[in-house]
């Protein structure tokens, strides 16, 4: 699925600068939805499968597998937006002072995130222990509790319709807390239903 991913990803940034260039805040938001919607799309196929009673084999422990690919379409939302916050503000007459800062802390999360989902499968045991995946659930409920206050405290405060420069960093940080939020929700409801299952005897 990473080469559908990746061309949604590109598709949805190179309408994000041109809908930024001519400052149309409806065909940025289209580009938004085309990757969200992309991403749900994935999510969702990624991980029904392990909602039923029976869950498909997966090369060791279900619940590491699963727990490693939410954790690379997590990092590839922060990839996203940090793309997507760099380019528009860069690559268009768009002005909005505080761009980089946090293009920059997108990319470094979005790198952290990859990286722990690569020592996750070919790390340490450690790694893989059903505390560390326990730890994990409870940052990633904390993620989607942080993003879900975001959304709120945006539209609450109006910035959504700011007529600054800042309105197209604020759809891409709406866009992209949705997404972080519905995965969050799946990430957590697919290792729940793992966890509660029986083991084989």
């Amino acid at each position: 699925m990473l080469p559908v991913i990746l061309l949604a990803l590109l598709l949805s940034i190179m309408i994000a600068v041109l809908a930024a260039g001519r400052g149309s805040g409806w065909t940025l938001a289209f580009a938004v939805a085309l990757f969200a919607l992309q991403m749900l799309v994935v999510a969702l196929r990624l991980n029904a499968p392990f909602w039923g009673s029976s869950p498909p084999a997966t090369e060791g422990p279900a619940t590491v597998a699963c727990a490693q690919t939410n954790a690379v379409l997590t990092g590839l939302v922060y990839a996203w937006g940090a793309i997507a916050m760099l380019a528009t503000y860069s690559l268009t007459p768009l002005k909005w002072q505080h761009w980089w800062q946090y293009g920059a802390a997108m990319l470094l999360i979005a790198g952290a995130i990859l990286l722990y989902a690569y020592v996750l499968t070919a790390g340490r045991e450690s790694y893989r222990s059903p505390r560390a995946l326990e730890v994990l659930v409870g940052l990633t409920a904390a993620q989607g509790l942080a993003v879900v206050i975001v959304i709120c405290w945006i539209l609450v405060s109006g910035k959504i319709h700011t007529p600054r420069g800042d309105w197209a960093a604020n759809e891409i940080f709406i866009g992209g807390a949705v997404m972080l939020a519905v995965l969050s929700g799946i990430s957590i409801l697919t290792y729940r239903n793992l966890t509660r299952r029986p083991a084989p005897a």
